[in-house]
């Protein structure tokens, strides 16, 4: 016999009377704190748009009219050389500008493999880590064959959003 395993129920009443925290905002409206994959076609301009976004975080700017609070991210950019990356922050940055709290990785360990470990020691490195940017996920997934596809995306997921525990929670 298989049992279903319910949904934990709560009453309406219990639910109104129950505090819960606020969600906390990279982008206020727009990017929650936690685990976000961008996702679409190829050359669509994600990573255009990720850098871009990253800086603007990184620098305090505004985003689409959105307020944003400074905070450092460190952003893999694991399709990318140090030169190419250099390329499009000249298009993205005025003169004027030193993005020093955007912190660029071309090179990283796979999930499981190193990835956790490494992206906890920057975050000891560069203790005011507000967001963590991998770019692009197939470059840090888990190539064991096991479960499928859908079944290793929820366990990459799952060890990704655990980032969220050790950003932003320096003492």
């Amino acid at each position: 016999m298989t049992t279903t395993r319910l949904p934990k129920t709560i009453t309406a009443g219990a639910l109104l009377a129950t505090p819960i925290p606020p969600v906390k905002w990279i982008i206020p409206g727009l990017l929650p704190a936690g685990l976000a994959i961008f996702a679409g076609p190829s050359k669509a301009g994600k990573s255009w748009l990720t850098l871009w976004l990253c800086l603007q975080i990184s620098q305090g700017k505004s985003v689409w009219g959105r307020e944003i609070e400074p905070r450092t991210v460190l952003y893999f950019s694991l399709e990318d050389t140090l030169g190419r990356l250099q390329e499009r922050l000249y298009q993205l940055v005025d003169a004027e500008e030193d993005p020093e709290r955007l912190i660029l990785q071309t090179e990283s360990h796979g999930i499981g493999q190193g990835l956790e470990e490494q992206v906890e020691a920057l975050v000891h490195t560069y203790h005011d880590v507000g967001l963590i940017v991998i770019d692009t996920l197939q470059k840090v997934r888990l190539s064991d064959g096991n479960g499928g596809m859908y079944a290793n995306d929820y366990k990459e997921a799952a060890a990704m959003a655990g980032f969220k525990d050790i950003v932003g929670n320096e003492q």
